[in-house]
């Protein structure tokens, strides 16, 4: 039976002598299980970017987390890389795989102008977009404040190289500005809000997708606005990350971080792949669930309180 363990319930098996004795019993079953290799599970990439954002502020004791993950998993590892159609099954050592990504972090540029700056050839190329202007009716779009502050370079320059880099520079600002990824949700709402309260609009809506439900979702007027762009080359990754998003965009247990978001996402994608995925977190959980259900997804999930549910399976 293969169970994906979410990274608070690594830590808390890995500080299991500082946990409460009321908290133990079940603890100590998941720990039997795995010992007794009743269960399987394995690592992620999610694992790691959770990892890497407490060794930011404090490395002392990453080593500490990566064996108790490394105890645990064997080094099984579950991966979707870049490129490939499906996730990656296989042992790879987990203190590697977190240098790699470590190095990776080190190296990703602070702005669009730097993304390319060894590239001479990719360089001339947008030189040339600093030369196209944007369509007249792209100013308009700073009639709402929010606006502005995505694109602030397109308002001064209005070329395409600076609209390519307000939209670079704006999702790097998403994971670390906290307060302007509050404001841009709070923004996405209120707009999806106000289309779904005009009766013409919806009307609209429903005559040109068929297939929409009779009582319209936000997330139905989402995917009836969203383009059929996809964001991996494994469609189900699309589908999970996407899916997750608009339960939290929806505003129940929607979450402050954006970076906390995508990677609760990302172990729902995972979790995905095994039979039951075991999460404390109240606000991946509940968006786990409604994201499975809504793809008819058969993994369970579960809190730490309900382990035994496990045992009764095997």
């Amino acid at each position: 039976m293969t169970v994906y363990i979410d990274l608070n319930i690594f830590d808390r098996l890995e500080k299991f002598d500082k946990i409460p004795e009321s908290d133990k019993p079940n603890y100590q079953l998941l720990l039997t299980l795995l010992t007794d290799k009743k269960i399987k599970t394995a690592y992620s990439n999610a694992h790691l970017n959770d990892l890497f954002r407490g060794f930011q502020k404090n490395p002392d004791y990453i080593d500490g987390h990566l064996n108790n993950i490394k105890k645990n998993t064997d080094n099984l590892c579950i991966c979707q890389y870049w490129g490939e159609k499906e996730v990656k099954w296989h042992y790879r050592d987990i203190f590697e795989f977190f240098k790699e990504k470590a190095e990776e972090w080190d190296f990703e540029p602070n702005s669009f102008d730097e993304l390319f700056k060894d590239e001479p050839l990719i360089q001339s190329a947008l030189n040339l977009y600093k030369l196209v202007p944007l369509p007249p009716e792209f100013k308009k779009g700073y009639i709402e404040p929010i606006f502005g502050i995505m694109f602030p370079l397109s308002k001064v320059y209005n070329t395409q190289y600076s609209l390519q880099a307000d939209i670079y520079n704006f999702q790097s600002r998403l994971k670390s500005d906290y307060g302007l990824y509050k404001a841009f949700k709070a923004y996405l709402l209120t707009s999806l809000n106000k289309i779904k309260n005009k009766p013409e609009l919806i009307k609209a809506v429903k005559s040109n997708f068929k297939d929409l439900p009779t009582h319209l979702e936000l997330t139905d007027i989402f995917d009836a606005y969203t383009p059929n762009n996809k964001t991996s080359d494994n469609v189900m990754y699309s589908k999970i990350i996407d899916t997750f998003f608009k339960f939290d965009l929806a505003g129940y247990k929607t979450d402050g971080h954006f970076n906390n978001m995508f990677d609760d996402a990302l172990h729902t994608f995972y979790g995905a792949h095994f039979d039951t995925f075991i999460t404390n977190d109240d606000r991946c959980n509940y968006k786990a669930k409604k994201t499975y259900e809504r793809l008819k997804i058969k993994t369970k999930v579960i809190t730490i309180n309900e382990v035994e549910t496990i045992q009764n399976c095997l």
